[in-house]
Order: structure tokens, then C-alpha cells, then sequence
């Protein structure tokens, strides 16, 4: 108790208010990166974030979680695959808004960890390519164009060149179009 007392309480008040400033749950909690396994059926196939490559399935990759990603994989004689990964709002959100207020949450969107990643995992079977099949150039091109079209999104969001419900909206209009598989019914 003696060392309380000799705290001054308006400074003692503002160092925790930095503090709080700081840091914020999600942030704290999750971070502003996820890491996702990766396999294929077969093995030994490279993994590209992105258009970048990083690696060999198996493996798992850390992808910031404040943009959407393109996952391409692919192995000699089959046919590549591309997997989207996209954000969506995680639950620490709501509790970080009840018990940080606007502060942490606004530290969250700015860092990404507000956001969860989906999948979590990916696993592909890869098809061996034939004689009739065409060429592997143009795999994920759809894919492709509906992640750019989310990246797209959110640029114009973070510029405030759209309202918060039109980004909504625009996200579920690009989900649903390109990535169906996602949408989630109860």
C-alpha cells in the first residue's frame, strides 16, 4: 500500500490511458497475421501466395489478414489449382468494441486483426493433366479477378471513397459471384 501512495494519480491515470491507447485485443490476441496449413493429393507441389512463390506442399504460410489472398497450386503434369482466401470480421471484434471502445478497434482495422482468414486450412487433389487437356496458363483466372476485385474494395473503403454499406455490399456481391463455396447458410 505504501508505494500507492506515492503514485500521483492524474499521471498514473494517463500512463494507463497510453497504454490502452497501444494496444488492442485482437491485435494482442490473434495478431495481424494467420497461419494456413497447406497440402495436396499428391505432395511436392508449389504453393503461390499470391502470384509469389513460397514454398512445397506441405507447409503453412502467414498471410496478413488485412487482405484478401490468391492461393495457387500447382505441379508438373496436373492441373493447378487456385483457392481464394478471404477476411471476414472475427468474433474478438464485438468484445474488443465492448471493452476497448472505438480506440482499440479502430488500432484492429487499421492493423487487419480484426479479421479472420477463410479456410483456415487447404487441402487440393490434384488431377493429372491428359492429352485433351488444355493448357494450364489460364488456372484461376476467375479466381484471380475476384480477389483483385476485393483488394479493389478495400482500397476504395480505406480512401472513404465508399460508405461502410456499400463496401458490404460490394464484398458480398464479388463473394458471390466468384467464390459461392464461401457463403455460409445456416
Amino acid at each position: 500500500m505504501a508505494c500507492l501512495r506515492n503514485i500521483n494519480f492524474p499521471i498514473a491515470l494517463i500512463v494507463l490511458a497510453l497504454t490502452s491507447l497501444s494496444t488492442s485485443c485482437a491485435s494482442i490476441v490473434k495478431g495481424t497475421t494467420q497461419a494456413v496449413p497447406i497440402s495436396s493429393d499428391p505432395s511436392g507441389a508449389d504453393v503461390l501466395v499470391d502470384g509469389n512463390l513460397v514454398g512445397t506442399t506441405p507447409t503453412t504460410v502467414e498471410l496478413k489478414r488485412k487482405i484478401d489472398h490468391l492461393i495457387t497450386i500447382q505441379k508438373k503434369d496436373y492441373e493447378p489449382k487456385a483457392v481464394p482466401v478471404v477476411k471476414s470480421v472475427g468474433g474478438a471484434v464485438w468484445g474488443n468494441i465492448l471493452a476497448g471502445g472505438l480506440i482499440g478497434w479502430g488500432v484492429d482495422a487499421a492493423s487487419g486483426a480484426q479479421y479472420d482468414l477463410d479456410p483456415k486450412t487447404i487441402f487440393v487433389r490434384l488431377e493429372q493433366t491428359t492429352e485433351n487437356t488444355v493448357s494450364n496458363s489460364g488456372a484461376g483466372v476467375d479466381t484471380s479477378a475476384g480477389v483483385k476485385k476485393l483488394n479493389d474494395l478495400d482500397i476504395l473503403h480505406e480512401n472513404k471513397q465508399i460508405s461502410d454499406e456499400e463496401f458490404a455490399l460490394g464484398r458480398k456481391a464479388v463473394i458471390e459471384q466468384y467464390f459461392p463455396e464461401l457463403i455460409k447458410t445456416p
